[in-house]
């Protein structure tokens, strides 16, 4: 802190009587304080005008034209002279004046006839507090500074920043139009492709060709399912999917999905087994949407066993959630490759070829989306297990 020495510091004194202006400058000075004089409360007004340094102001209460109490408040109401402080000079029977002095915006009083000491106490007290406050301002006018500098700052990079967002939305609006362009295109020739190789399937007996056929078949109902993941995926990222929720009775979802996945139990001789508490079971969600949770997961235990390999599809449920649990008896997942297998598009990892992994990754959007929980884990002898988790409303 700065250390101001007393001849720096400028003190009036106002007084009609030349002798107390005599006797208060003599202490004053003597102390080191630089003194000015003036005899009414207009002349105080004035000489504050124009010379603004004075620290501290000694004003006597009775004075002819302008008396102490009117020329404080008038220093109050001037912008130049609020913050300076007054102490008036009173008589020791006049202790109304010390009420009215505070009333009219004084800080302290002297009495007279002047006590040395008590003057130079008062006046120490004043100067000291007046020091401090004007440093207290300097530092919340400084701290100001910083807060609106740093404001400003602030507010551009939030701009900047809300400028990039609205041009990634931009960008992921275009690429989510162009997914779901994609995928309309893709559909709507293959819906006739695969209705034209069922009418086939039916008129040809000739056995090579139904195979091909068949494989034909499968090809396109695979290019179908991938564009009717990539929408999905795009309904979901871009929440334009609202979700409908129903009931869902986990025992007709069982049949639903055995009855779609038929042709790969069949080809993988695949034995699946559904067991935990079935028959009452019920979760809420929506429904296109669960089903295909539950074909994908499926799907992929099959696909990933062994010729004849056991799947096993366990239900358990609480108060709090519904646990479906998917455990085959596969080479299980690549631990090095594990923690991406819900990323859309991530690469080296089995579940991504021929589109599973984009079906996890879908599988991961729609649990999010029903406030659930996908897990995958490898199992401690052989195989991985898949736990679909939702939360019962």
């Amino acid at each position: 802190m700065e250390t101001i020495s007393n001849n720096k510091i400028k003190i009036l004194a106002v007084d009609d009587n030349p002798k107390n202006i005599q006797v208060i400058g003599s202490i004053l000075r003597d102390e080191g304080y630089s003194v000015g004089f003036a005899y009414d409360g207009q002349q105080a007004l004035n000489l504050l005008n124009k010379i603004q340094d004075f620290n501290l102001v000694l004003l006597d209460v009775n004075m002819p034209v302008m008396n102490g109490f009117e020329t404080c408040k008038a220093m109050r109401e001037n912008e130049n002279m609020k913050e300076i402080p007054v102490v008036f000079l009173t008589a020791l029977n006049e202790s109304e004046n010390v009420v009215n002095g505070f009333e009219a915006g004084g800080q302290d009083y002297i009495i007279k006839p002047f006590n040395s000491k008590e003057v130079l106490v008062r006046v120490k007290t004043h100067i000291d507090l007046k020091r401090s406050k004007d440093q207290l301002k300097k530092v919340n006018q400084w701290l100001e500074e910083k807060v609106t500098e740093r404001t400003k700052e602030l507010q551009k990079a939030n701009s900047e920043l809300e400028e990039v967002n609205q041009e990634l939305e931009v960008l992921d609006k275009a690429k989510s139009d162009f997914l779901s362009i994609i995928s309309h295109q893709i559909n709507t020739p293959l819906n006739g492709i695969i209705g034209f190789i069922g009418i086939l399937k039916n008129e040809l007996v000739d056995s090579n060709v139904t195979e091909m056929l068949h494989y034909l078949e499968i090809s396109a109902n695979r290019l179908h399912r991938f564009a009717k993941v990539s929408l999905k995926i795009t309904e979901l990222r871009t929440k334009k999917q609202t979700l409908q929720k129903s009931e869902i009775r986990l025992s007709d979802l069982i049949e639903s999905t055995k009855l779609n996945l038929s042709e790969q139990i069949k080809a993988k001789k695949a034995n699946v087994v559904f067991d935990g508490k079935i028959d009452n079971a019920h979760i809420n969600g929506a429904q296109e949407l669960v089903e295909f949770c539950f074909e994908s997961i499926l799907d992929n235990a099959i696909k990933y066993s062994p010729n004849g390999g056991l799947v096993r599809v366990n239900i358990d449920s609480d108060i709090k959630k519904t646990t479906c649990s998917f455990i085959d008896q596969g080479e299980g997942f690549n631990p090095q490759t594990l923690k991406n297998r819900f990323k859309l598009f991530a690469t080296n990892s089995q579940y991504h070829d021929d589109q599973n992994g984009l079906d996890l990754a879908t599988v991961k959007l729609i649990m999010d989306a029903h406030n659930g929980e996908i897990i995958a884990t490898n199992n401690e002898e052989i195989g991985a297990a898949v736990l679909l988790i939702f939360p019962n409303e």
